[in-house]
């Protein structure tokens, strides 16, 4: 079925695979939204890339753990491209704070709460009545295996990415007879970002761990993104869809 005319806006689109997510998404025929809090310069690149396609996008700034300026923002995105649809919060999803509970301070805990979890809550807060109300939205958080497994000195990130996934659920919960559905796709290790920045053993260490023996490719996530994304989904809700390469299978 098409998606033609429908918005889909995705925080941290300006990262590699909040970019990647983006392209696929307009790639499937939905209008894009480029939203980012550091980097307006790399989701502006990626809108430009967008409407090379031929496709429509725009690129902004939102610091999503600010209410008030999520409010605003989507506001903008409603005046210039229409409704949001598709929400996809990918914001935070490459980032981990290597770092132990001992040694966590207060405000960095806070602000990667305020990032991973709050964050989704504000989008979803703006954009799940008006989904509501036409009857038919999208909406894809961005977990990760560190909050179904944990992850030692992970402890900010793994809790925040396990309550995505309840929160997930519970959004699940209330659009399921409104027409939106509500699912959180759990990353593995991702060929790019983290996965780079540590050492070739570290990631040969890593590869040797996953049942497929290697990282996943940003093209392989975003793929199952835009199913969810789509009307092909439909009966799909509630679910945390692990894309990871067996990484919690027994290997040996």
């Amino acid at each position: 079925m098409s998606n033609e005319g429908k918005v889909a806006l995705v925080t941290g689109g300006s990262g590699g695979l909040g970019g990647i997510h983006c392209l696929s998404l307009a790639d499937a025929g939905f209008k894009v939204a480029v939203a980012a809090h550091m980097h307006l310069d790399k989701a502006q690149a990626v809108a430009d890339q967008i409407v090379k396609m031929g496709k429509q996008a725009i690129a902004f700034k939102m610091d999503v753990a600010n209410m008030a300026d999520v409010e605003a923002k989507i506001k903008e995105i409603e005046k210039i491209l229409g409704p949001v649809d598709v929400l996809v919060n990918n914001a935070a999803a490459g980032i981990v704070r290597a770092m132990t509970i001992a040694k966590m301070k207060i405000e960095d805990w806070m602000h990667d709460i305020g990032v991973n979890l709050t964050g989704p809550f504000n989008t979803i807060k703006r954009c799940l009545p008006g989904m509501m109300e036409r009857g038919w939205g999208r909406i894809i958080n961005v977990s990760s295996i560190a909050g179904t497994m944990g992850g030692a000195g992970q402890c900010s990130y793994a809790a925040t990415k396990a309550g995505l996934i309840g929160l997930t659920k519970t959004v699940a919960l209330e659009g399921a007879r409104k027409g939106v559905t509500c699912n959180a796709v759990v990353l593995g290790i991702v060929d790019g970002g983290a996965f780079h920045s540590v050492t070739p053993e570290f990631q040969e260490r890593i590869s040797k761990s996953l049942a497929m023996r290697r990282a996943g490719t940003t093209q392989e996530i975003s793929n199952v993104v835009v199913f969810l994304a789509s009307e092909e989904s439909s009966y799909i809700t509630g679910e945390a869809i692990e894309v990871s390469g067996g990484a919690g299978l027994f290997v040996f």
